[in-house]
């Protein structure tokens, strides 16, 4: 529902990754700036703890706390983070590892150009 008028950022990430400390900050500012995101922790903790993290690193948007890890599986989740751009219902474009900010911005315009 959320992507049906633009793109929307879902951000796979995980409190003990290294490289999500380096892609957090280029989300966060992302969602400050009006990107919709959706991030999903995946075995980062309790519910307190991934709202805690969160909130210190400034990510806005919806969140999802995968402490089992059972929707990364579903999903075929196998690195962090991972970035998956939807748009209209759709999986526009998915990568994993790190990325730039220019990178993150080309494949949201490019989904919303694509539809």
């Amino acid at each position: 529902t959320l992507s049906q008028q633009r793109p929307v950022l879902v951000y796979v990430w995980a409190s003990w990754c290294g490289v999500c400390k380096l892609t957090t900050p280029t989300v966060a500012a992302l969602s400050q700036h009006g990107t919709q995101v959706v991030s999903v922790a995946l075995r980062s903790g309790s519910d307190a703890r991934v709202a805690t993290w969160l909130d210190k690193k400034g990510v806005r948007g919806f969140a999802v706390n995968d402490e089992s890890g059972a929707l990364g599986e579903r999903w075929q989740i196998s690195a962090t983070p991972t970035f998956i751009v939807l748009h209209q219902g759709k999986v526009v474009s998915t990568s994993s590892g790190w990325t730039s900010s220019w990178g993150l911005k080309l494949r949201l315009w490019w989904a919303a150009r694509a539809a």
